[in-house]
């Protein structure tokens, strides 16, 4: 009979939940332990509802876990590589054979004024901010970045909100990534809610009251939501493990850590530094697929038979979605890079396929727990030119 080893998923986010489930069905003579900090699921997509007041469900990670995981909820502080060991907040540590680091993003902390300043990114803060709605409905706000969070935020507030006044700033063009047919959608959304709309505007400065220009121009707020950028978690540098700017821990095209293959990396808290892998971004749909593929490659580390697991990891997008309130939205068709086609679908019809893509993800993780549900496109073999622009594949080797 086998050994039985030890299998850590350290986080439980998108990756973790769903590595989880497809490894414990393997039968393997393994056990898996996920450790999360938080009891309830963090559905981060759905943060700009929280925000609004517009969610209705939420999960608790246990009900989304097949029976045969165990669940430990508790603050991972560090990894010990070398002795292989997790160190948790309550002094306790975890020895393991295997991990899956998937321990997620935060948002960019920059403000010095918490009270006027929300985090998109963060559950609390979002609930937070809809306590802050409820006092002051008529309250003047920014949201600062104008990405896919920041553009839903907006959206959702001018909805169901009216009587705030709503400012969106970016550094770059609002809706950048999306077709132009798309970002003029978005723009004529935002305009038609009262939302002022600032681009290519740089913020140097954070006071208590506003945010402060480049140019010395001062934007005013009562609050602040802060949908500007994400940052990996802080655990991976403390670990000594190579991380990138973001704080994401560097993985192979198998997404081991180099130097130590026993760890595998998943989700937005990882980037992937072989060739090839610049399209990847921080997403859900990006999560999903790294977390699958986590726990069938760890099936072919240990011996047993995975296709998926055996060839380096590959992903194609199909597209990206924005909602804009409850009513309307756009599902954006890409290239496998990423870059968009001009195809979009909007309005009730984008709405549907929208909360689709949400539900999606919950079902997910409930029928993984049965059978391997999950699937998706690979990328194209070198040598298949792409329609996007100064785009050409090379084969990972």
């Amino acid at each position: 009979m086998s050994q039985i080893k030890t299998v850590l998923i350290a986080g439980g986010g998108y990756a973790g939940i769903i590595a989880a489930n497809r490894l414990v069905r393997k039968n393997l003579p393994i056990n898996v332990v996920l450790i999360t900090v938080h009891e309830k699921f963090q559905e981060r997509i759905r943060n700009h509802q929280l925000l609004a007041g517009t969610l209705k469900n939420t999960y608790t990670v246990r009900s989304l876990l097949h029976k045969k995981v165990k669940l430990i909820i508790g603050r991972i502080e560090k990894i010990e590589k070398q002795n292989k060991q997790l160190l948790l907040e309550d002094k306790s540590i975890l020895s393991y054979d295997h991990l899956i680091y998937s321990l997620g993003v935060q948002g960019n902390i920059r403000s010095k004024n918490p009270e006027t300043y929300v985090q998109i990114a963060d559950v609390n803060d979002s609930a937070r901010m809809h306590d802050i709605l409820l006092k002051n409905k008529s309250a003047k706000i920014t949201v600062l970045g104008a990405g896919l969070s920041g553009i839903e935020t907006a959206s959702e507030l001018a909805n169901e909100f009216p009587e705030t006044k709503i400012t969106i700033i970016d550094s770059n063009r609002l809706g950048n990534g999306f077709s132009q047919k798309a970002q003029n959608k978005i723009k004529d959304f935002l305009s038609k809610n009262n939302v002022k709309i600032l681009e290519n505007y740089e913020v140097i400065k954070y006071t208590n009251d506003g945010l402060i220009s480049t140019q010395g121009q001062k934007i005013k707020h009562d609050v602040c939501v802060l949908a500007n950028g994400l940052s990996a978690s802080e655990i991976g540098f403390l670990s000594g493990l190579r991380t990138n700017r973001k704080g994401q821990v560097h993985v192979n095209q198998f997404l081991e850590v180099e130097g130590n293959p026993e760890i595998i990396g998943a989700g937005d808290c990882v980037q992937v530094v072989s060739s090839g892998y610049d399209h990847l971004r921080m997403a859900c749909a990006t999560a999903i697929p790294m977390g699958i593929y986590a726990a069938e490659r760890l099936v072919f580390q240990l011996g047993f038979s995975s296709k998926k697991g055996s060839r380096p990891f590959s992903l194609a997008y199909l597209g990206k979605n924005v909602s804009l309130g409850r009513r309307d939205g756009i599902i954006q068709e890409s290239e496998p890079n990423d870059s968009p086609k001009e195809k979009i679908w909007t309005n009730r019809n984008a709405v549907w396929i929208k909360e689709l893509i949400c539900k999606f993800t919950i079902l997910s993780f409930r029928l993984e727990k049965w059978f391997d549900f999950y699937f998706w496109k690979s990328f194209p073999e070198s040598g298949e030119k792409l329609k996007a622009e100064h785009w050409v594949t090379q084969s990972e080797k």
